[in-house]
């Protein structure tokens, strides 16, 4: 994973190493799933969520498409 400053930036890394883009995430999206898909995780009676819930927590923020899809 990497961190850049624009798309544009991006993109221009990729091309000059001959590589496609994966997925492409906002840094304020990524803090706010992360925000929700770990509350609880330390609470004694946690339960891990389904599958389906982690792909309806992904559509939630947008997250969809391949990258995105979660096998059961």
């Amino acid at each position: 994973m990497a961190a850049f400053r624009s798309e544009g930036e991006l993109h221009k890394w990729l091309n000059s190493r001959g590589r496609q883009p994966g997925a492409i995430v906002a840094p304020q999206t990524l803090y706010e799933l992360g925000a929700e898909w770990y509350v609880g995780r330390l609470d004694v009676e946690f339960q891990p969520p389904t599958a389906s819930e982690k792909q309806g927590l992904f559509a939630k923020y947008g997250l969809r498409g391949e990258f995105w899809s979660i096998e059961a």
